[in-house]
């Protein structure tokens, strides 16, 4: 049992030396977190010098001696200043936004968005330049102000409207505020020009002077309406003319075209009829040739038949052949014979009558 006991007690000295020296181990260290750096201040010159310990301290656990260091952690992050007119939405509570007079004197309401940061390794230094840990914020806001007025007044109410300027002038803010935040160790990051809001005296000039302008572009629009109207009938007209023209020249050309095809026809067809004309009146020169030459051939051979007859007549027999033709000639009706005087039977006597010689009989 007293060794129980003895083991108990132990276990809790053992516990109590844990939890203490946790507790002491945490009151000696501190912890900077993710988006912060941490100032440390050295209130005595125990473990170094006294004061701001030159350099920011990063994420992580870090040394504090109770009452010898102070601790300060500052924003590393990129902040935003809202200086904007809606009370719900700016940095600070109420209506905070810039109000300039312009060139042209009157009043305009400007919404500007500022983005900056401290400069890396530089808290220490904002610390020792502001003794605090939020007053470089009011710096920011008023130089912020300054330069945003000092620049938005050189500006006339109309430039408001035009997104190109509104935006080179943010870059003059820009490069103006880095210059004076930068004895502060603030980076500019941008500056943006968010909303505009004009003097409703203003608006309603603006309003009344962009409906004359629009009046007068509408004046000029109806002008140059009337003017291409005009131009399109000069078009219209001379479109019909052109029209009419190559209607022309077309009929023109098919005139020519069908003149050119009728020549060309007609001269086909003379050259046709000449062609065969010329064959008909050589066909016809053959045939004439040929008859001839047949007529020729006709008498030649009838002569050379007469002269054979003649030679023939002239021959033995040819009396007799006289006398066949005579007796063939003779037309026994044309006269009346007296058998008494001629015995016509008697074939002998009347060849000799005919003329036969008596050695052809």
């Amino acid at each position: 049992m007293k060794a129980m006991k003895a083991i108990k007690t132990i276990s809790i000295l053992i516990i109590v030396a844990i939890l203490g020296g946790w507790f002491v181990f945490k009151s000696l260290i501190v912890f900077v977190p993710v988006g912060f750096v941490g100032v440390r201040t050295q209130e005595y010159a125990v473990f170094g010098s006294k004061g701001v310990v030159q350099k920011d301290f990063p994420t992580g656990w870090h040394r504090d001696f109770g009452p010898i260091d102070t601790w300060l952690l500052f924003d590393s992050t990129i902040q935003t200043l809202e200086m904007t007119r809606n009370p719900e939405k700016g940095s600070e509570r109420g209506r905070d936004d810039i109000n300039v007079q312009s060139a042209d004197g009157y009043a305009v309401s400007v919404d500007v968005t500022l983005k900056y940061r401290i400069k890396e390794g530089t808290a220490h230094k904002v610390f020792q330049d502001t003794g605090s840990g939020v007053i470089y914020k009011t710096t920011v806001r008023t130089k912020a102000e300054q330069a945003c007025m000092g620049i938005f007044g050189q500006m006339k109410t109309e430039d408001f409207y035009d997104p190109r300027v509104r935006v080179t002038r943010s870059e003059e803010v820009k490069t103006v505020l880095a210059e004076y935040l930068g004895e502060n160790f603030i980076e500019v990051v941008d500056v943006l020009i968010r909303d505009v809001a004009f003097d409703p005296e203003y608006e309603n000039k603006i309003r009344r002077k962009k409906l004359a302008d629009q009046e007068v572009e509408l004046n000029k629009s109806m002008a140059r309406a009337e003017e291409m109207s005009g131009k399109t009938q000069v078009i219209e007209a001379d479109t019909q003319k052109k029209v009419l023209i190559i209607e022309r020249e077309k009929e023109a050309e098919i005139i020519r075209m069908k003149a050119e095809t009728d020549r060309s026809i007609a001269t086909i067809a003379a050259e046709a009829d000449k062609y065969v004309t010329q064959k008909k009146a050589d066909a016809d020169l053959v045939n004439s040739q040929k008859k001839a030459e047949g007529s020729l051939l006709v008498r030649q051979a009838e002569a050379e038949g007469e002269r054979l007859r003649n030679q023939a007549m002239q021959g033995v027999g040819g009396s007799t052949i006289v006398a066949l033709e005579a007796a063939k000639n003779l037309n026994l009706s044309d006269f009346t014979v007296s058998t008494q005087v001629m015995d016509i039977l008697d074939l002998d006597s009347m060849a000799t009558r005919l003329g036969v010689p008596a050695a052809d009989k």
